[in-house]
C-alpha cells in the first residue's frame, strides 16, 4: 500500500528464495503470489503504483482538485478479498512444482570458522538448544573450546569455535547474526561493517596460481586487496576440518569479504578468478530510522493533501541520498531507465489524443454503442479496453493512454468522472495474465521457472475479478452523479 509494488518484489524475493532453500521448497510455489500480491497492493492507495499518481494528476489537471489518497481504497479491498478467496481455494492448483531452484552457485558449500560472541543470546545454550543444528542449508563439523572438541549438546561459551558449512547465502546469512561473528572478522571492524557497501565474491584459483600449496593462514588478501577470507572449497568437494587449515590447489574456491570499491584491485589478481559478485549493503539502525522517517512523512503528507506526492516524493528521495541513506550511484542504478523512457514518450502521444480530438471521438463511439444500455456498461467497456492494454503495455504507459478517453467518456454521458478514472486506475494495476506486463511478474519468472501457461491460467481470473469489481462496484461507492454538460 506505501511502497512502490516493484520494490516490494525486489525486497522480498531474496527472502523468499532463502526460506525456500532451508525448507528444501520449490520457490514457484511463492514468487508469482508475492508479484501478484504487489500489483493488488499497489491499488489500494495513491503512492501504491506510479499509474495511480498518473491518474490522479490527470484528474486534478482537469478539476482542480486530484483523487484523495484512500479513494481506491474500498474497491482494491475487495478485489484483493476476492483474489485471495480464489487464490486459497482454486488458483493456487495452478501454481507449478517446479525442480529446486538451485545453481551450481548455491551447491558449492564453504567452510567457515565462528566464534560465539558475547552479546549471544545463544550462550548458555547447546548448539541444538539453539535451533541452528535444525538448519537444512548448515552443517556443523565440529566446535572447539581451547582446541578442545565439544559435543554438539553441550553448553556454548563466549569464545568456543564452531566450524560450519554450507552455501555462500547461508554463510552470508550468518555473517547478519548477533549470535556469531567470523574467525575472520577479527580482521573487519564493527564500524567498517556498518559504513562501508560491502560484497561477496566466489573466487576461484587460477590455473598456475601462486596460492597453489599455500593455505589461507599464509594469504594476506586483507592487507593487499582489502579481502577477507570467510570460506574454503576445496575442488567442490565437502571439507571435513577447518584445522589444520587445507592446502590449497587449483580448483578451489575461496569466498571472500571486502569493500565494493577494492573489487577493481582484487579482479586484476593473476592468482583469481572471479566467479559470483553480491553486494551486501551497508548496515545501521540510523539510516532505516531516517529511511523509514522519510516515508511516514511522504504518507502523512499525501493523506493530508498538504502536499502532492508528485512533488514529496522526488524531495523524499533527494533526502535519502543527501543523508546518507543510499549511495548517488546505488540510486542512479536502480532507475529503470526503460520505464522512464516508455512513460516519457507515452505522455506526449496522451495529449496527441486529447489535441487531435481522437479520444473525444473514440469516447462517442463508446457512448453511441453502449447508450442502450447505460453508463455502467460504458464504464465497464472503458475498464475492459484497460484491462487488455495493461497486458500488453506497461501500466503507467495505459494509463497516460487510457485517462483522457475515460474522462471524455464520463463527459459525454454526463456523469461525475471521478468513478470513471479511481475504476481505471485499479484495472490498469491488472497486469496479471502476462509476464512482461509488470515489472513484478517478470522478476518472478526466471527464479520461479514460471512459463506463459501459467501466468495465464491463474491470472486471467484475477484480471477478470477485477474487471467485475471495479465495474459494479465502483458506482455503488462512488456514485455516477449527473453533471451538466460542457
Amino acid at each position: 500500500m506505501f511502497v512502490n509494488d516493484t520494490t516490494v518484489v525486489l525486497i522480498f524475493l531474496p527472502l523468499i528464495l532463502s526460506i525456500c532453500r532451508e525448507h528444501d521448497t520449490s520457490p514457484s510455489r511463492f514468487l508469482m503470489l508475492a508479484a501478484y500480491g504487489s500489483l493488488l497492493g499497489g491499488q489500494w492507495t495513491m503512492i501504491g503504483t506510479r499509474s495511480n499518481l498518473l491518474i490522479s494528476n490527470y484528474y486534478r489537471q482537469r478539476t482542480g482538485t486530484g483523487l484523495g489518497f484512500f479513494d481506491f481504497t474500498p474497491v482494491a479491498a475487495t478485489v484483493f478479498i476476492l483474489a485471495l478467496i480464489y487464490i486459497a481455494f482454486v488458483g493456487r492448483r495452478f501454481l507449478p512444482r517446479t525442480a529446486k531452484a538451485r545453481t551450481d552457485n548455491d551447491q558449492r558449500e564453504y567452510l567457515s570458522e565462528l566464534v560465539v560472541t558475547k552479546e549471544s543470546k545463544s550462550e548458555g545454550k547447546s548448539f541444538e538448544e539453539a535451533g541452528w543444528a535444525n538448519r537444512k542449508d548448515l552443517e556443523v563439523v565440529e566446535i572447539l573450546r581451547d582446541k578442545r572438541r565439544l559435543s554438539p549438546k553441550e553448553p556454548l561459551k563466549h569464545g568456543d569455535a564452531i566450524i560450519m558449512r554450507g552455501a555462500p547465502a547461508a554463510v552470508g546469512e550468518l555473517l547478519k547474526s548477533p549470535d556469531f561473528k567470523l574467525k575472520e572478522e577479527i580482521k573487519i571492524s564493527e564500524k567498517t561493517l556498518q559504513s562501508v557497501n560491502l560484497v561477496t565474491v566466489e573466487a576461484l584459483l587460477s590455473p598456475r596460481s601462486d596460492y597453489a600449496g599455500r593455505s589461507t593462514d599464509e594469504l594476506d588478501l586483507k592487507r593487499d586487496y582489502g579481502f577477507t577470507v570467510l570460506g574454503i572449497s576445496h575442488h567442490g568437494r565437502r571439507l571435513r576440518r577447518r584445522r589444520p587449515a587445507p592446502r590449497l590447489d587449483f580448483g578451489d574456491s575461496l569466498l571472500l569479504l571486502g569493500e565494493e570499491d577494492s573489487l577493481g584491485r582484487l579482479r586484476r589478481n593473476q592468482n583469481l578468478m572471479l566467479l559470483v559478485e553480491e553486494s551486501f549493503p551497508a548496515l545501521g539502525k540510523r539510516k532505516a530510522f531516517v529511511t523509514l522517517i522519510l516515508l511516514l512523512a511522504v504518507i502523512g503528507l499525501a493523506i493530508s493533501s498538504l502536499v502532492s506526492p508528485v512533488i514529496s516524493i522526488p524531495v523524499a528521495a533527494f533526502l535519502a541520498i543527501v543523508l546518507g541513506c543510499i549511495h548517488v550511484r546505488d540510486a542512479y542504478k536502480i532507475i529503470d531507465w526503460p520505464s522512464v523512457i516508455t512513460v516519457a514518450g507515452m505522455i506526449p502521444f496522451g495529449l496527441a489524443l486529447e489535441k487531435t480530438e481522437t479520444a473525444r471521438d473514440l469516447a462517442n463511439y463508446l457512448v453511441q454503442s453502449t447508450a442502450h444500455s447505460g453508463p455502467v456498461a460504458a464504464m465497464g467497456a472503458v475498464f475492459l479496453i484497460a484491462i487488455i492494454l495493461t497486458q500488453l503495455i506497461e501500466n503507467a504507459a495505459v494509463a497516460i493512454i487510457l485517462s483522457p478517453l475515460a474522462y471524455a467518456v464520463a463527459q459525454g454521458i454526463g456523469v461525475n468522472p471521478k468513478p470513471f478514472m479511481i475504476g481505471l486506475a485499479i484495472c490498469v494495476s491488472a497486469a496479471f495474465c502476462t509476464p512482461f506486463a509488470h515489472e513484478s511478474t517478470i522478476l518472478v519468472m526466471s527464479p520461479g521457472r514460471y512459463q506463459f501457461k501459467h501466468y495465464l491460467q491463474l491470472g486471467t481470473v484475477l484480471a477478470l475479478i477485477t474487471w467485475a469489481v471495479a465495474t459494479f462496484l465502483t458506482p455503488l461507492i462512488w456514485p455516477l452523479h449527473p453533471i451538466a454538460k460542457p
